[in-house]
């Protein structure tokens, strides 16, 4: 089985929120802020105090979005126990600057405790992505969990990616939110149920 994590609050959460919609927009891949420091901070106190069989992680998959990253270091700790890969399957839906990363050779020199290996171009975003993409992104990163040998995997990731990959509400754009951790049992055939993990740490919408 999985975990699905989400990332903590940043600066174009608060202006989503406040209906400043083309400001949030234009913030090129942004950090989490203070808010999502204590967002992801308080999930990691959550999490620790998970009963061990449900704590229990065989790895990380991290989106290669700066605030994705940061949201792994203050949930599992700067040097966390688990492996950490970086994929670019799990990005957000790219539609938009703040949903474009940061060139590789940047982002990887900041965060140099994790593996990167898996990703193999300096500009890795996507730009202007269609639905159908990201449908077929969602399936491309279902085939690689399934692949990996681990059967234990904390990813963190983006909401609206997450609300298409798990299926979890197909009338809403996005029904994750802000470090929410949820379990999914991923099968072999592909299919995806909730599991009994869920952990919230904040009020909608990004109090």
């Amino acid at each position: 089985w999985y975990q699905r994590r989400v990332r903590g609050q940043g600066d174009h959460n608060r202006l989503f929120a406040e209906g400043r919609n083309a400001e949030a927009f234009a913030l090129r891949d942004p950090a989490i802020n203070d808010v999502g420091i204590e967002q992801a901070t308080a999930l990691g106190e959550k999490f620790r105090d998970l009963k061990e069989d449900e704590r229990k992680v065989d790895l990380i998959i991290t989106s290669c979005m700066k605030r994705t990253l940061m949201t792994t270091e203050h949930v599992f700790g700067a040097v966390p126990p688990y492996p950490v890969i970086v994929s670019t399957l799990p990005i957000e839906n790219g539609d938009g600057n703040c949903n474009y990363g940061t060139p590789l050779s940047e982002i990887s020199a900041q965060f140099p405790g994790y593996d990167f290996s898996l990703v193999t171009d300096e500009e890795w975003w996507t730009t202007e992505e269609s639905h159908e993409h990201l449908l077929e992104r969602c399936q491309v990163f279902r085939d690689f969990l399934l692949a990996r040998p681990e059967k234990r995997i904390a990813v963190v990731s983006h909401g609206r990616f997450l609300t298409v990959f798990t299926g979890e509400d197909k009338t809403q754009f996005n029904s994750f939110w802000n470090c929410d951790a949820r379990e999914f049992i991923l099968s072999t055939d592909g299919t995806m149920k909730q599991g009994k993990v869920f952990l919230r740490v904040e009020t909608w919408p990004w109090e």
